[in-house]
């Protein structure tokens, strides 16, 4: 597993669509750390789930790891 992207509560991907609260990009993938990080910014809300992404899902990755402290607004 190479980290986590942001989904709906039905598992769809929103990372760099409208909905996205983190206005992340389609190809970012959050390591765990960023991705505990990014969960307290939104509270916890249930209309956001991380969906597992594996080497292969996304075409030229690119991690958000822990020197990526500041989540975007």
């Amino acid at each position: 597993m190479l980290g986590f992207q942001l989904a709906d509560p039905s598992g769809h991907n929103i990372q760099g669509d409208d909905e996205d609260p983190l206005n992340l990009t389609s190809f970012q993938i959050m390591t765990p750390a960023y991705a505990v990080a990014a969960i307290a910014k939104l509270g916890g809300d249930s209309r956001y789930l991380l969906m597992p992404i594996f080497e292969g899902d996304i075409e030229e990755p690119s991690l958000l790891g822990p020197s990526d402290t500041e989540i975007s607004e």
